[in-house]
């Protein structure tokens, strides 16, 4: 199934948020879904330290100022090499969900607070993740 994810991008002022498709297989569950999307990343990310990119590729002009933008200006390397384990990947967003660092949107509806949710998805239907940011201080 073909869904599209709102991704932000990076330094970006105007038109921050872009819809990504995404193919996953058939979820029944917050659980399930959140499973599904870690396994897509880790696959991703393990492919490219495989591939071992020993070539840096180049940034150009326009991709330096957004980064500067952001305050961090990166080729993108993992000099480390390592891949990363996908139970403890899953284990880590789920972890992650239940404790509120992040909230799922499912066509601008909240998705539920619990892996256990319920969730029914169609052909094309738009997911948002919103990491939530912890601030500091007391309001009085």
């Amino acid at each position: 199934m073909q869904v599209r994810v709102n991704v932000k991008r990076i330094g970006k002022r105007k038109n921050a948020i872009e819809a990504r498709p995404y193919e996953i297989g058939e979820v029944r569950d917050v659980g399930g879904l959140i499973a599904a999307f870690v396994t897509a990343e880790v696959a991703r990310f393990n492919a490219r330290a495989a591939a071992g990119e020993t070539a840096l590729r180049y940034l150009t002009s326009k991709e330096i100022v957004d980064a500067a933008m952001v305050g961090k200006i990166g080729f993108g390397a993992d000099y480390n090499g390592q891949v990363q384990d996908l139970t403890a990947a899953i284990e880590n967003a789920r972890q992650s969900f239940e404790d509120g660092i992040y909230r799922i949107f499912i066509n601008g509806e909240e998705a539920g607070e619990t892996c256990d949710t319920p969730v029914t998805l169609r052909e094309n239907d738009e997911i948002t993740f919103v990491r939530l940011t912890m601030l500091a201080g007391r309001m009085w």
